[in-house]
């Protein structure tokens, strides 16, 4: 049997993600899995030991306002807190983003100006219309003199 000069090209259907730029390739975040001698019982990444980190500084700071005033375990208020306060923000999303993202999402949208033309701000003139004001007085709705 003779074999066709053309080779056949069979179509490969890829289920990948399709990448507009690399940036996301090479940010890869950085994991700990121990510190110094002492192995970690689970992975930590450098977001959340910073969160954890954030977290504990600002419950010793606010630890004497209520509602944290009232907690009276240690181990809750300095552990228990900022644990779960770093587990809210490394693993919830808003919109597909994470809740710093999506926080400061909403305050670039609550500070930007929202009548735009072409991404453009509009500005609108103050101009106070000139025109004389006629007041009626009517009796079919009872206005008194």
């Amino acid at each position: 049997m003779a074999q066709s000069a053309t080779p056949i090209f069979y179509e490969r259907i890829d289920y990948m993600k399709k990448i507009r730029s690399y940036t996301s390739i090479w940010s890869v975040e950085k994991v700990l899995y121990s510190i110094n001698d002492f192995r970690l019982p689970f992975p930590i990444t450098f977001t959340q030991m910073t969160w954890f980190v954030v977290s504990l500084f600002a419950v010793m700071i606010l630890g004497n306002l209520p509602p944290l005033s009232m907690i009276e375990g240690a181990f809750l208020k300095y552990f228990g807190i900022p644990v779960a306060f770093t587990w809210f923000m490394s693993t919830k999303t808003f919109d597909g983003k994470k809740p710093y993202g999506f926080l400061k999402s909403v305050i670039a949208y609550a500070l930007r100006p929202k009548l735009t033309y072409a991404g453009k701000k509009v500005t609108l003139g103050r101009n106070q219309p000139q025109e004389a004001i006629t007041a009626v007085r009517s009796e079919f709705y009872g206005i008194s003199n």
